[in-house]
């Protein structure tokens, strides 16, 4: 007996079952094709913009091209089809590690200095995989839907499934296979997946009848492409696409900052942005038929959803003001998994991230109703909406990303996502007898456009700060808050937690003078991350240093540094940005690195904590043996040691290594400590005069360099690792999956 898809609810629950699946496989790639291709673009905003413009871009052409097809194919052959790219996308999958990182990583790593070009690489890498998933719609909706009655439903709560899917992908990839088995077998759990669909898809078309509401090949050919009613909705599905990601940068970057941008919060905002999106699409499938005016109805909710947006960014400003939310995610990391952190943060993503996901969702079977009219062009008008709104996301990427956090901030990009929802809430009031509680929205849109705090104001409040003097500085890199106790003294803030402090503090101060110190010419010396600048000015305590140059990826940090010498602040920040000795880089650090075609005498890492997002791409044995190789003869490197696995990751590189706790340093010859000569060297004037211009502690710095206890690691062999950090398994950077 042949199955009738359509009627056979065996053969439908299978079909829609594998195609979450397929949505759980995408964003298990997504997720760990993001972080392998940052090695090669580089892991600052602009880059991470550059990488998910060019994966939504790949899908919208294919969701262009699957449409066009689509409607030329059989049933059963639509179906064939959709499988046969379940298994291209994973043949890809499982050779990706190898294109991503050993290809275009270290052979195509030079070509990355131009962004154009960058973004071309980029995009090529991505366009098989994502080309292929942009087919797959238009493909499966050719093959479930036999008749034009009841076709949006069932392709709502087909897309509503395959998000579904995409969320539980988002969540199980992020918080559990990346941290247990690594980047590159979380990518081949995701190819299983593929595999597992495409033989699903197989079996199903074997049995689909083929005579059942099929469109003769002829008809369909002589079908027009399209009308103006797919072309009108087709600009409005553009422009809620662009709404939604541009939504959904805000959200990364708030609740990111909240959350201390570890590796974890990515996952988790994705997560329930697809969560309430899935839901609405679901929703929207049952209740499609209710609607009678669908364009009235789309845009109350692109109204609605973008006050709904801003209601929640109201709830987080208001509630921390009043203390309903804790003021000190600044200073204390929240995501311990403990029970109460974790209902704190249930309640905040909840609350800001799913109302208007859901509402946004709610719209696409609103969209699907109006468009499907003809069976002989089903393919094609999904394709059609489904790359329009693909495009506004990848626009919405870019030119959030790029431009609008850069130019208007956060709070402005907000703002400007609320204006765009007005004017749809305007529209929804045109023509007669408008709803008596339509104007109920736009009155909100407005008042929220007056009322809603600027960036300076935000950012404060977010900060914990009320009538406290700081500094506050914003772009597309990222935040940083200067909180000043004083004209001279205070903490600064990098990402929603303290990096380093003013007057430096001795600890960045030995880090910064450590390697100087015991090089015996420390000529140019290369230190990666700023800070305040007690790392960097430190290094360059030694006269025969002739240049330091300094890479910082979050430029507001330089900014408001600058800001703070304006204003009379002094500390040694005024003489690392002046004395023609410090050159201050905007750029990811390893990334730079890479690019750089000098060695050093001495390299710093004055990183991020290994727990924050990133992470590991400064903490990795493949960064460490990049390090090795830029190092000088007898050159130093100097590093943090802050846990056990990264002493043994360093101890697997460097052939001499020596801690000084809580330093690490590594070389290519043996590294030699005279602490009679560190201490001769700090009574010469002109050392001791470098230090007390920024006001630094030299007793408490002499002890620490007279009495800290010196441990030779290595001395002229490598240390195999057995659990090392890796680009393929950043373990330290998900702590989570290791307590």
């Amino acid at each position: 007996m042949s199955l009738r898809l359509p009627s056979d609810r065996v053969g439908r629950f299978v079909l829609f079952f594998l195609f979450f699946l397929s949505g759980a496989a995408a964003l298990v790639y997504q997720t760990a094709w993001h972080r392998l291709l940052a090695l090669f673009a580089g892991s600052d905003s602009i880059a991470a913009a550059l990488v998910v413009g060019a994966f939504l871009l790949g899908l919208g052409l294919g969701s262009l091209i699957g449409g066009l097809y689509a409607d030329r194919l059989s049933r059963r052959g639509a179906l064939i089809a959709f499988a046969l790219c379940e298994v291209g996308i994973a043949l890809f999958a499982v050779l990706s590690p190898w294109l991503y990182h050993d290809v275009i990583y270290r052979e195509l790593l030079p070509l990355a200095s131009s962004r154009v070009v960058m973004f071309a690489v980029v995009f090529a890498g991505l366009l098989w995989p994502t080309f292929l998933m942009g087919c797959s719609l238009p493909w499966l909706s050719k093959a479930i839907v036999s008749r034009i009655s009841g076709a949006a439903e069932l392709i709502a709560k087909l897309y509503g499934l395959n998000t579904m899917g995409a969320a539980v992908g988002a969540f199980v990839g992020g918080w559990f296979l990346i941290g247990t088995i690594g980047f590159d077998n979380a990518i081949r759990v995701g190819a299983a997946l593929n595999l597992v669909v495409a033989a699903g898809g197989l079996w199903l078309a074997h049995g689909l009848d083929v005579t059942e509401g099929e469109v003769p090949a002829q008809a369909a050919s002589r079908a027009p492409a399209g009308d103006a009613t797919v072309w009108r909705w087709s600009l409005l599905v553009f422009v809620s696409g662009f709404l939604i990601v541009a939504l959904q940068i805000v959200w990364y970057r708030v609740i990111g900052i909240m959350l201390q941008s570890n590796s974890y919060s990515f996952s988790l905002v994705l997560t329930v942005f697809l969560l309430g999106d899935a839901a609405g699409l679901l929703v929207g499938a049952r209740v499609i038929d209710r609607i009678a005016d669908p364009r009235r109805f789309f845009f109350l909710m692109q109204g609605l959803a973008t006050a709904l947006a801003l209601a929640g960014a109201w709830f987080v400003y208001l509630a921390i003001g009043i203390g309903v939310l804790p003021w000190y995610y600044v200073d204390r990391d929240i995501m311990t998994g403990t029970t109460p952190d974790t209902a704190l943060i249930v309640l905040l993503v909840s609350v800001v991230v799913l109302p208007a996901s859901f509402i946004m969702g709610f719209s696409f079977p609103v969209v699907q109703r109006a468009v499907q009219r003809d069976i002989a062009r089903l393919g094609s008008r999904v394709g059609f909406v489904q790359l329009s709104n693909i495009v506004g996301n990848s626009a919405g990427s870019l030119v959030t990303g790029l431009v609008l956090l850069d130019v208007i901030g956060t709070a402005g990009t907000l703002k400007l996502i609320v204006a765009i929802g007005l004017g749809f809430a305007v529209l929804q009031l045109a023509g007669p007898r408008p709803a008596r509680w339509a104007f109920l929205p736009a009155a909100v849109l407005v008042a929220s456009l007056v009322l809603f705090p600027g960036g300076e104001a935000f950012w404060r409040r977010l900060h914990g700060l009320t009538n406290q003097k700081a500094i506050v500085a914003e772009d597309k890199t990222g935040v940083a808050v200067l909180k000043l106790a004083d004209g001279q003294s205070g903490n600064l803030y990098i990402q929603g937690h303290t990096q380093s402090m003013l007057p430096f503090a001795t600890i960045h101060a030995f880090l910064g003078a450590l390697g100087p110190l015991i090089h015996p010419a420390p000529r140019r010396v290369l230190v990666i991350g700023s800070g305040t600048g007690g790392t960097p000015y430190s290094a360059g305590l030694n006269p025969a240093t002739e240049r330091v140059r300094v890479i910082e990826i979050v430029s507001p940090v330089i900014t408001a540094l600058r800001e703070y010498v304006d204003q009379g602040g002094r500390s040694g920040v005024d003489h690392l940005l002046t004395d023609p000795r410090f050159e201050v880089v905007i750029a990811d650090g390893r990334h730079a690195l890479a690019l750089d075609a000098g060695h050093y005498d001495v390299i710093e890492a004055d990183a991020i904590l290994p727990k924050s997002a990133f992470s590991g791409l400064l903490n990795s044995q493949e960064f460490l043996r990049q390090v090795l190789a830029k190092l000088a003869p007898g050159g130093v490197y100097v590093q943090w040691a802050p846990t056990e696995r990264s002493i043994e990751t360093f101890r697997s590189v460097f052939p001499y290594a020596t801690l000084i706790a809580p330093v690490l340093l590594g070389s290519n010859r043996p590294i030699a400590i005279s602490r009679e000569k560190i201490l001769k060297l700090l009574d010469q004037p002109e050392f001791d005069s470098h230090l007390a211009a920024a006001r630094i502690d030299r007793v408490e710095l002499r002890r620490w360099l007279g009495e800290k206890k010196v441990e030779p690691l290595n001395d002229g062999a490598v240390v195999p690792a057995a659990t090392a950090n890796t680009d393929f398994f950043p373990r330290d950077e998900y702590y989570l999956n290791r307590r």
